[in-house]
């Protein structure tokens, strides 16, 4: 029954997790580009005077129907959504064409793991991650694999703690990645809606500092997720060096039926 319960337990943390991801890392980001979107095509197309908010103002008020009106609101949230996710898609996309191409603040594997080694002591390092076929990407030829050798050992060591050692996972810098990962593209496409700014150059400015800021962004992103995989790698060391496996085995489910009956 405590398993059961600690499952239950597990399944709606994990659906708390999900919901803020979907909202802060998907749903918003994908409403305000809806919003530049549509005051860029109102700027150049829509009626004078009148900006996309305005339209769906006027609209819900000349049907006075809370049918129309709910279905409204459920069209901006579900063109958002997708939105959001495509634009999240790309950002993630830039981000691996970065961290593909080794540029600044990027580490290979093979650096991460020999800083730990330096750390931690090689000895202690190497009596763990000899147990486990995936870090020997650290000293294999990249062009084996289709993605960065960095993503296969940072997953393996994610999910592996997810499993055997929860309180230790990463999950928390997992969520601020994806919620900044998120605000790329908006912050970016800003810069399209300043430029139409009354004053050329205030709109030139401020479209010069939207773009610098998005590429400071990726630039932070690329840092946090190379941070990421030295965490990561860190945590599951720490698991095996102190004993700290909560994993649930078939044993234990047989355990607590056996213990109901």
């Amino acid at each position: 029954m405590e398993t059961a319960i600690k499952e239950v337990a597990s399944v709606i943390g994990s659906l708390g997790t999900y919901a803020r991801l979907v909202i802060l890392g998907v749903w918003f980001p994908g409403f305000l580009i809806f919003a530049e979107m549509g005051s860029t095509y109102f700027f150049f197309f829509g009626p004078p005077g009148e900006g996309i908010f305005g339209h769906i103002t006027e609209t819900i008020k000349k049907y006075d129907s809370p049918v129309i009106s709910s279905l409204i609101v459920i069209l901006i949230f579900a063109v958002s959504i997708a939105i959001g996710y495509v634009a999240r898609d790309l950002a993630f996309a830039i981000s691996d064409f970065w961290l593909r191409r080794r540029w600044r603040p990027t580490r290979k594997l093979s650096a991460i793991c020999d800083e730990i080694r330096r750390v931690y002591g090689e000895f202690e390092v190497d009596e763990v991650t000899g147990e486990y076929n995936v870090f020997g990407l650290a000293n294999g030829d990249d062009s084996l694999v289709r993605r960065t050798p960095e993503s296969y050992v940072r997953e393996f060591c994610k999910q592996w703690l997810r499993l055997r050692a929860p309180s230790l996972n990463t999950e928390g810098l997992e969520i601020e990645i994806n919620m900044e990962m998120g605000l790329v593209m908006p912050v970016a496409l800003a810069a399209a809606v300043f430029l139409w700014f009354p004053g050329r150059y205030l709109g030139f400015t401020l479209a010069s500092v939207s773009i610098a800021a998005a590429a400071f962004m990726m630039y932070r992103i690329n840092w946090a997720r190379d941070y990421e995989t030295e965490q990561a790698i860190v945590n599951f060391l720490f698991a095996h060096w102190e004993g700290v496996s909560e994993a649930i085995t078939p044993s234990d489910y047989v355990s607590d039926s056996e213990e109901e009956e």
